[in-house]
């Protein structure tokens, strides 16, 4: 699905909130937006929670698809960012000891995702197509935030799941695309 928003609405939302990234009317990143500091910190832990899960979404999504320099299908995102988010799986799957590794929570779904890729799209960061049988994205933008040590050696062992997992057939990689149908979760 496709939000086709008016400039004038844009313009309203940038001036309403002070010049920030703007999506559907709420503020997409925190450190571009100079939030109230005291507000966010009254915040019950839940918010806050999931405030922190999806700015970790957004970063991750930046590095996957920076790092593969291609259009990226959404189920090889999906495939790639639970591989960085869970190092249980990461590493039994390095192992190759279980293909199927059974998690405390279901990573079938990432919560709050698709909120994050709208933002990320309204904010002309990443581009989604949606005119193929899955959704395929592409960075607008050049990743340029800085990259921990711990987040370098994940983003080693998840190219190297799927170059595993490309060896079985369940990743394909092209000049142009990458896709990944990778079973991830227990029954």
């Amino acid at each position: 699905m496709k939000l086709n928003f008016s400039l004038d609405w844009l313009k309203w939302a940038a001036e309403t909130e002070n010049g920030c990234d703007v999506s559907a009317g709420v503020k997409a990143l925190s450190h571009h937006c100079g939030e109230n500091y005291d507000q966010v910190a009254a915040e019950p832990d839940y918010v806050q929670r999931q405030r922190l899960e999806r700015n970790r979404l957004r970063y991750y999504i930046g590095l996957l698809i920076g790092d593969w320099a291609k259009v990226v299908t959404r189920s090889a995102l999906d495939g790639g960012l639970i591989l960085m988010l869970d190092d249980e799986l990461r590493a039994s799957l390095l192992e190759q000891s279980l293909v199927r590794q059974k998690t405390d929570r279901d990573c079938s779904t990432l919560e709050g995702l698709d909120y994050v890729l709208q933002e990320l799209e309204i904010a002309g960061q990443i581009q989604i197509d949606n005119g193929h049988v899955q959704q395929r994205l592409k960075l607008t933008k050049p990743f340029q935030d800085s990259v921990s040590q711990a987040d370098r050696q994940r983003l080693q062992e998840v190219k190297q799941v799927f170059e595993d997992q490309r060896q079985l057939g369940k990743v394909v990689e092209t000049e142009e695309i990458l896709d990944a149908h990778l079973e991830l979760i227990s029954a």
